[in-house]
C-alpha cells in the first residue's frame, strides 16, 4: 500500500476517532454542566423557600407575639389594657387568627379570635371557630417546664382549605399562683401562597416535609417518607445537622431525579426541590445532531486533505521529528527549517523554534526563582531562630517553684510568646501574649510588644499599671496596622506566696486545688478587660491570689491549645484541657507541658496546626513547717482589688 493510501486511511481514522471521542466527552461535560447548573438552581430554590419561611417566622409571627407577650407580662398595664392589646394584635396582624392565655390547671383559657376568620369558618364549614381555634390547655401541662417558644404541628382545616400553626410562649408571670402561657393560632395561607408562587414559576416539584417525613401544605396522601432524598433530609434533622445539599436519586416510578434540600432555621422542616434528570439534559439531543453533521464534514475534509498531505507533509515532519529528538536529548540550541513557509508546517516550525526559545527563558527564570526561594527560606529560618531567641531557653531554679513553658508556632514564625523574669530578689514575673493574626506581621508585632513589655515591667509598678502603660504605648506606635495583643501578666512573691495579676483580654489561667481538692483545676475568675493596642486610656483590673498548699499549680496558655480542631471539626476545648491537667497533676511542670502539647497534637492529627500553641506552668514545691519556711494552709484564697 502506497504512502498516499496510508495517509488517506490514517486521515479518515484521525478524523473519526478524535471527533467521536471529543463528541462523547463534550456530551459528558455538557451533561455534567447541565446537572451542576440544575443542582445549583434546585439548591437556590430550596434555600429561597427556607429563607421565606424564616422571614415569615421572624417578622410576621415572632415579632408580634413577642411584643404581645411583653405587654401581657408588664406590671404597668391593667387587665383591660392587656386584653385590648391582644385584640388589636389579632385584628391587625393578618396571620394571627386567635390568641389565648392558658393557666395550668384551669380548663377554660382566655381566647380572642379574629372576626374575619371566624366568619369565614362559619360560612364555609360547620366547624365552631371557638372549638377549632382554642388550644387545648392540656398541651401547656404536657409541655411542662417549657422555657422558650414551642411550635406545634401544622393542621389542615378541611372546607376552609386553610393550614393553621399553633405557637406557645411561657409567661414569666404567674396567674393565680400557677404557670401560664400565651399561645396563638397562625394562618399559614400567606406562607403557602408564597411557596405556591415559587412552585408555579419553575419546573419540577417543591415539597415540604416535617422531621417524620410527612408532607406539609399538601393534602395529597402519597407517602414520601421512604424516598431517598426525604430520608436523607429527615436523618439530618434528627442529628441536628441543617447542612443544605443536593442528591441524585430514583423516584418510585423508576425515573432519575435531581433533588436539593434545605432547612429553615425556625422549624424542624425540610424543603425538597426535585426535577427529572431528563429535563436537565434536553440540550444534549441537539448537540448530538450537530455532532453527527460535523463528523460527516470532518470525514470529507480529511479525505481531501489526505491527498495533499501525502505530498507535502512527510519531509518537513521528519525534520521536525529529528529536531525534537535533539531538543529532548538536551540540545536547546537546535532550530528547525521551514519557518518561512506560509502554511501550517511553517507555523509549526516557527512554534517549535519559539518553544525552544521559551524553554531556554523558562529554565533561566526557574533558576532565578529557585535561588530567590532559597534566600527567602533562609531568611525565614533566620527569623525563626531570632524569634525563638526571644523565648526563655533556661528557666529559673527555685526552691519554692517548679516552672516550665514552651511555644510552638503554626508557621515558621508566629505571634505567641511567653516570658519569665525576676523583679527584684523575691518577685517572679510571668507573662504570656497572643498577637492577632499569624506569620511575619504577627511575629514583628510580638517582637515590639516583648521589648516594650520588658522595659515597662518593674517592681515599682503593679501588673495592672504595667498593662495600662503598655496598652497606651502600643496605641501611640500604631501606624494603621489594626493589630492587637492579648496578655496575662502575673507577679509571684516568693516569700508571701501571693500572686498579683492582671490581664488584657487574655484567656484566664487554670489553677489547681479549689475548695481543698488538690487534683482539680478551674479558671481564675473572669476580669473585665480589653485587648492591648486598640484603644488608649483603658483601665485594667488587678487581682490577688494566695497560693498556700504544696503542689498548687498555675497554668497559662493561648487559645491555640484549646481551639485545636480534629478531623471532625471539633475543638479540643477548655473542659478537655482541665481534665488532662488533672490527669497529669502529679508530674513536674516540664512533664506536664510536654504531655499536654503531645495530647493536643495527637488530637489534631491529620489537620494543619490551627494556631500558635503556647503553654506555661508554675508549680509550687513541697515546703516543711520548720527551718523558717512557710506553713502550708488548708485552702487557696482569692482576694480582689478594685
Amino acid at each position: 500500500m502506497s504512502l498516499r493510501a496510508k495517509l488517506l486511511i490514517l486521515s479518515l481514522f484521525l478524523a473519526l476517532i478524535p471527533l467521536g471521542l471529543a463528541g462523547r466527552n463534550l456530551i459528558r461535560i455538557t451533561q455534567d454542566e447541565l446537572k451542576s447548573a440544575a443542582n445549583d438552581d434546585l439548591l437556590a430554590t430550596a434555600q429561597r423557600v427556607a429563607g421565606d419561611i424564616d422571614a415569615f417566622y421572624q417578622s410576621a409571627w415572632l415579632a408580634p407575639i413577642t411584643l404581645v407577650k411583653a405587654s401581657v407580662e408588664s406590671p404597668n398595664l391593667g387587665v383591660n389594657e392587656k386584653l385590648s392589646l391582644m385584640t388589636e394584635a389579632v385584628s391587625n396582624v393578618e396571620d394571627f387568627v386567635a390568641m389565648q392565655i392558658s393557666v395550668q390547671g384551669i380548663s377554660r383559657p382566655l381566647l380572642i379570635t379574629q372576626d374575619t376568620f371566624s366568619q369565614t369558618l362559619r360560612q364555609q364549614t360547620d366547624l365552631d371557630p371557638i372549638q377549632l381555634l382554642q388550644l387545648d390547655p392540656g398541651r401547656i401541662e404536657n409541655a411542662g417546664g417549657m422555657d422558650s417558644m414551642i411550635l406545634g404541628e401544622p393542621v389542615f382545616v378541611e372546607g376552609a382549605e386553610t393550614w393553621l400553626l399553633p405557637i406557645m410562649l411561657p409567661l414569666s408571670m404567674e396567674t393565680f399562683g400557677r404557670p401560664a402561657a400565651l399561645s396563638a393560632q397562625i394562618n399559614l395561607s400567606h406562607l403557602k401562597a408564597r411557596i405556591d408562587e415559587v412552585r408555579s414559576n419553575r419546573s419540577g416539584s417543591i415539597t415540604l416535609v416535617d422531621e417524620k417525613g410527612a408532607r406539609l401544605f399538601d393534602t395529597d396522601t402519597v407517602a414520601v417518607a421512604e424516598q431517598a432524598i426525604v430520608k436523607t433530609a429527615t436523618s439530618l434533622l434528627a442529628e441536628g445537622n441543617r447542612s443544605n445539599g443536593v442528591l441524585h436519586s430514583v423516584n418510585p416510578d423508576g425515573e432519575s431525579m435531581l433533588g436539593a434540600y434545605a432547612f429553615p432555621n425556625s422549624f424542624n422542616w425540610a424543603i425538597i426541590v426535585e426535577k427529572p434528570l431528563s429535563e436537565a439534559y434536553l440540550a444534549v439531543s441537539d448537540m448530538v445532531s450537530q455532532m453527527v453533521i460535523w463528523i460527516a464534514v470532518g470525514i470529507f475534509i480529511a479525505f481531501i486533505g489526505a491527498i495533499w498531505l501525502s505530498v507535502s507533509l512527510t519531509k518537513p515532519i521528519r525534520k521536525l521529528m529529528t529536531a525534537a529528538k535533539e531538543v529532548a536529548s538536551g540540545n536547546l540550541s537546535k532550530r528547525t527549517e521551514g519557518s518561512n513557509r506560509k502554511d501550517e508546517i511553517g507555523q509549526l516550525s516557527g512554534a517549535f523554534n519559539q518553544m525552544v526559545d521559551d524553554l531556554n527563558l523558562y529554565i533561566d527564570k526557574l533558576t532565578e526563582t529557585t535561588k530567590a526561594k532559597e534566600r527567602a527560606d533562609a531568611e525565614l529560618m533566620l527569623a525563626q531562630e531570632i524569634q525563638q531567641s526571644f523565648l526563655p531557653k533556661k528557666f529559673p531554679q527555685f526552691e519554692e517553684l517548679d516552672v516550665f513553658g514552651t511555644c510552638e508556632s503554626a508557621r515558621e514564625v508566629g505571634g505567641d510568646y511567653f516570658d519569665v523574669f525576676m523583679i527584684g530578689e523575691k518577685q517572679f514575673g510571668m507573662v504570656i501574649g497572643d498577637v492577632s493574626g499569624k506569620g511575619i506581621p504577627a511575629a514583628l508585632f510580638m517582637a515590639v510588644s516583648r521589648t516594650l513589655f520588658r522595659i515597662l515591667a518593674t517592681k515599682e509598678k503593679s501588673p495592672s499599671e504595667v498593662l495600662v502603660e503598655f496598652n497606651d504605648r502600643l496605641v501611640e506606635m500604631d501606624q494603621g496596622t489594626n493589630m492587637f495583643i492579648t496578655m496575662f501578666f502575673g507577679v509571684f512573691n516568693l516569700e508571701t506566696r501571693i500572686l498579683t495579676y492582671s490581664t488584657a483580654g487574655h484567656n484566664m489561667p487554670y489553677i489547681s486545688g479549689p475548695r481543698g481538692r488538690e487534683n482539680t483545676f478551674q479558671m481564675l475568675p473572669t476580669m473585665e478587660t480589653m485587648v492591648a493596642g486598640m484603644m488608649e486610656g483603658m483601665t485594667m483590673g488587678l487581682e490577688h491570689i494566695h497560693l498556700r498548699r504544696d503542689n498548687d499549680t498555675l497554668v497559662l496558655y493561648t487559645d491555640g491549645m484549646t481551639e485545636a480542631i480534629n478531623q471532625e471539626g471539633e475543638e479540643y476545648g477548655e473542659e478537655r484541657l482541665a481534665k488532662q491537667l488533672e490527669k497529669y497533676s502529679g508530674l513536674t511542670a516540664k512533664e506536664m507541658v510536654q504531655r499536654l502539647v503531645k495530647d493536643v497534637k495527637a488530637y489534631q492529627k491529620g489537620m494543619p496546626q490551627f494556631d500558635d500553641m503556647t503553654l506555661f506552668i508554675m508549680k509550687l514545691k513541697s515546703l516543711s513547717n520548720g527551718n523558717g519556711k512557710l506553713q502550708v494552709a488548708e485552702d487557696v484564697q482569692t482576694e480582689s482589688k478594685g
